[in-house]
């Protein structure tokens, strides 16, 4: 950049001639820039344009191709406390009969009142073990997701067994207030119920004392089935293997050709590292780190000395060995700080790598036997590999056995409690209150229904049961949704409407000729409110007569305004009373929008005769059969608008693309103008300093020569 001087020897105003100079220039940038700045505001205004024309493409259009759409039905109960009835467009049309044998119950358990040891309060902090007394149980919850089991332990509380038992698949609270544990089951239904049983002795001490444990329906018949169970038959041996997890042959052999591959993985990394020294082999070097190791700090023995704690003792370690540490100081003052630093990460980092080694080499060793080495070095796994065939038998039979023996513990149990009578009496605090799941029942046209819940589809009828109908007997009416298809209509008609009202408005905008982007220098010279204004001037009307956006508006004007065939007979919109208001009669820009007569939202015609809603009432499926076509119509050349090209991408009403590559040519071209701005610049200022040195240099020798003739 040249040296830019003002006239200080002339008194000239260089700037002013210069950016005079160069205003030819600069008009070219400013042209450009505007240029740039319009073509962005169009962008701008397409996208919203373009969001607008798919929302009502992919929205109610779409939907509106389809008679599913508008086949609704409604469907009312001649006694709603019963039954809450919805119907889709597959019910059957008529009248029902309806009865509701009883409704589905979630199981439920009422804890009995329950004290700790000497009476004292029971809370979420209480020791299990002050409550049951301080031998270790077990118990299980069986839900519709299987049985888990619980081990009660010494050191458990109270809320630790609550977030086990939810663990296990229950909802469960303990009331601090009343010492009384709330347990249910996840969902309603009989299949969906829960059982609390013991799996010895302690665990069945344990649900008696937590005030959880019950003699009747669901547990009970848990403990009468275990009773049952003898040592050899099928019933035993299912029980038996339900208690344990069978180890394959095919997830250990996997599991060791992972761990082999893993390990080895590693070390064939480590191989590869270029941070050690590979004039040796990886054995050689771990061998040689191993030796060289721990005698990196030795040269620095002189300065250990024996760790003290603040009081001033020696520190030892948790073998009564001195603790010792470096004198940093010292090695400071020596100048071998920096050294022992290093000496420190070189020791950090060989035992780092032959950690590495080590850990990785016994895996590979641990493992070999167990798997098959494939030709590129790495592990298969074996499933006939007799080491594998000796570990899951092994296994097995050590799981088994301790499934047994935990069994056979439950089963002697169960004898015990299966025998025990019901002796729950709500009127007695201390003992548990169980409501059994149930499935609800209902009877439709004289066929019987059941569900784990209250609610059924049945043939397209969704059905609430409420409350037990006893002898009573409620009906179901299923009609045509005259409403709802009306709705449906007029929904299409309100987006439609919006979309070709914003689309008339871009296209017939007035003219903003004359109208450029503003440079800062012209902003400068206006107010915010003038600025504002100007710009919404050439925004709106950007899209104006645009050729794209008049071709949008042609097509959805004329296939609304197309007849369609439905049997033998053709119908337009105006079969239906529908229509717009005609050109001197509608608003500005709303002459393609089209009006319901008898539609009360709608000023224009709310007295006229509703021949929409009595044509859905007399004969809806011509009005849905004219709907689906006129709607697939309309989507199928509004879809043909949008199709990608070189030019435009999926689903764009307009050339996005060429207007991208638009936009990046301006930035180069701006870029090359500002450039040439720059160069005229210093070419004028640079011929300026010459002047204005050479006048400097002229009036010194004019000083000079006065000087001598004075």
């Amino acid at each position: 950049m040249a040296i830019r001087l003002s006239g200080m020897v002339s008194g000239m105003d260089t700037e002013s001639l210069v950016s005079a100079l160069v205003s030819s220039y600069k008009l070219k940038k400013d042209n450009l820039v505007k240029a740039q700045t319009k073509l962005s505001w169009k962008q701008e205004k397409w996208k919203t344009m373009n969001t607008s024309i798919y929302g009502f493409y992919s929205g109610k259009l779409s939907s509106a191709r389809f008679s599913t759409s508008y086949n609704l039905k409604t469907s009312t109960v001649s006694n709603d406390k019963y039954a809450k009835v919805s119907a889709s467009s597959s019910a059957v049309s008529g009248t029902q009969r309806l009865k509701v044998n009883h409704l589905a119950a979630t199981g439920y358990l009422t804890g009995g009142e329950i004290t700790a040891t000497g009476g004292s309060k029971v809370t979420g902090s209480t020791k299990v073990s002050d409550i049951i007394g301080t031998k270790d149980g077990s118990i299980s919850v069986k839900t519709s997701s299987g049985i888990k089991s619980i081990d009660i332990t010494e050191d458990m509380n109270v809320s630790q067994f609550t977030a086990k038992l939810k663990e296990a698949g229950l909802n469960a609270n303990f009331d601090d207030n009343n010492g009384r544990f709330f347990i249910s089951a996840k969902e309603s239904g009989k299949d969906n119920d829960f059982s609390l049983t013991a799996n010895d002795a302690n665990g069945l001490n344990a649900l008696k004392a937590l005030g959880i444990y019950t003699v009747n329906d669901t547990d009970k018949a848990e403990y009468i089935r275990l009773a049952a169970l003898t040592e050899g038959t099928d019933a035993y041996n299912t029980e038996l293997e339900s208690m344990y997890t069978k180890a394959t042959a095919k997830d250990t052999a996997k599991n060791y050709a992972d761990k082999y591959n893993a390990a080895k993985e590693k070390l064939d990394a480590l191989a590869a590292d270029d941070t050690w020294d590979h004039s040796y082999t990886l054995d050689e070097y771990v061998a040689k780190l191993k030796t060289e190791t721990p005698d990196l700090l030795n040269a620095y023995d002189k300065y250990k000395k024996e760790k003290v704690d603040s009081e001033g003792n020696t520190v030892k370690d948790s073998d009564g060995n001195v603790v010792y540490e470096y004198d940093t100081e010292a090695m400071e003052k020596d100048g071998v700080k920096e050294e022992y630093e290093a000496a420190v990460k070189k020791k950090a980092s060989n035992e780092s790598l032959i950690k590495v080694y080590d850990d990785n080499s016994k895996v590979i060793e641990d493992t070999k036997d167990y798997v098959t080495i494939g030709d590129d070095g790495k592990a298969v796994a074996n499933e006939t590999n007799e080491k594998v065939v000796q570990e899951v038998s092994d296994t097995n039979a050590d799981r088994q056995a301790k499934a047994k023996t935990l069994l056979d513990s439950k089963i002697a149990m169960a004898k015990t409690a299966a025998n025990d009578k019901d002796k729950t009496d709500s009127s007695d605090t201390t003992k548990a209150v169980r409501i059994t799941g149930q499935d609800s029942e209902i009877v439709l046209n004289g066929a019987t229904f059941t569900n784990n819940t209250n609610n059924y589809s049945i043939n397209g009828l969704t059905i609430q049961a409420l409350n037990v109908t006893g002898t009573d007997e409620v009906t179901i009416t299923t009609d045509t949704d005259v409403d709802g298809i009306y709705d449906m209509i007029k929904g299409f008609l309100k987006d439609y409407n919006d979309l070709v009202k914003s689309v008339d408005v871009a296209y017939n905008a007035a003219s903003s000729k004359g109208y450029e982007p503003l440079t800062s220098d012209e902003k400068d010279a206006m107010s915010d409110d003038e600025v504002k204004k100007w710009e919404e001037k050439i925004k709106d009307s950007l899209l104006r007569k645009d050729s794209t956006l008049g071709s949008v508006l042609d097509t959805m004007k004329n296939d609304m305004a197309k007849s369609f065939k439905v049997g033998d007979k053709s119908y337009s919109l105006s079969s239906f009373g529908i229509a717009t208001l005609g050109y001197f009669n509608s608003p500005e820009n709303e002459t393609g929008v089209y009006h319901i007569d008898g539609n009360k939202d709608d000023t224009y015609t709310s007295a006229n005769t509703d021949k929409l809603k009595s044509m859905i009432a007399s004969d809806p499926d011509t009005v849905i059969t004219f709907f689906s076509q006129l709607a697939s119509q309309l989507y199928k050349d509004l879809g043909s608008k949008m199709t990608a090209s070189s030019t435009s991408s999926a689903y764009t009403i307009y050339n996005d693309k060429q207007m991208n590559t638009q936009y990046s040519e301006y930035n180069t071209k701006i870029s090359e103008a500002e450039d040439k701005v720059t160069t005229w610049e210093d070419y004028y200022y640079s011929k300026f300093s010459a002047m204005e040195s050479a006048l400097a240099k002229m009036n010194a020798q004019s000083s000079s020569l006065t000087g001598l003739f004075s």
